[in-house]
């Protein structure tokens, strides 16, 4: 029998539905680059909840107020931690940061940056990385990824494949970088910082949501740091 769809199996669906509808519009409005791999990392956590009817499969679930402050701040303060320590001497993130600027056409997350000033290229940059492209990431990583991982293994191996499949297609990234910053990048940045340790807080909360929060707010204190 079919499991009946509850507030997180809608609210997924619509969520990820206008995320998926905004993509052409926001792109062409900010005139920036076509984000495929966030239509991919939307896509399949959304098909696996219209086919399953379970929005727990991919880590959308709804967790005590306790928990997701708790391992949302533990979060935080070890991508914070990570980020001091490799930071002020490879100055990492600040070229990946500069160079999706600068990129022609410009990366669409970071292009609220280059179109708008002031509190509106902020408020911009926040809402639509944490509701779209941040979002897809998690959802399909720490979300549907992790999650499956660990209903066939355990925890720690689960974490570290996910982790390292997160950071595959970061590596594109690396072209753009010098061979010490790619290495920073590819191994603290994506596959310790953001896979493991998301992927942490992900499987003790069994939920994307402090991996979500944790990263969106990361992500705007490092750009707001480096530029």
């Amino acid at each position: 029998m079919k499991k009946k769809w509850g507030i997180e199996e809608i609210t997924l669906v619509i969520w990820a539905g206008i995320a998926l509808v905004l993509l052409i519009p926001a792109t062409l409005f900010l005139r920036g680059s076509f984000p495929i791999f966030t239509v991919i990392w939307l896509i399949i956590p959304l098909m696996v909840v219209l086919r399953s009817s379970e929005a727990p499969r991919v880590g959308f679930r709804r967790i005590s107020w306790r928990i997701f402050l708790t391992t949302a701040s533990i979060n935080l303060v070890l991508l914070l931690l990570v980020s001091m320590a490799v930071e002020p001497w490879s100055h990492t993130y600040q070229a990946l940061v500069r160079g999706a600027m600068a990129a022609v056409p410009v990366d669409t997350t970071f292009a609220w940056l280059v179109r708008f000033k002031g509190i509106i290229a902020w408020i911009g940059l926040l809402f639509f990385s944490g509701l779209i492209s941040i979002f897809g990431e998690e959802l399909f990583f720490r979300g549907w990824l992790l999650q499956g991982l660990l209903s066939r293994m355990n925890k720690v191996w689960a974490i570290v494949i996910q982790a390292a499949l997160f950071a595959v297609p970061q590596l594109l990234a690396v072209f753009a970088l010098s061979p010490t910053q790619g290495i920073i990048y590819s191994v603290v940045y994506s596959f310790l910082a953001i896979g493991i340790i998301g992927g942490w807080a992900a499987a003790y909360s069994r939920s994307i949501w402090p991996s979500l929060a944790a990263a969106t707010i990361w992500n705007l204190i490092m750009v707001a740091w480096v530029l």
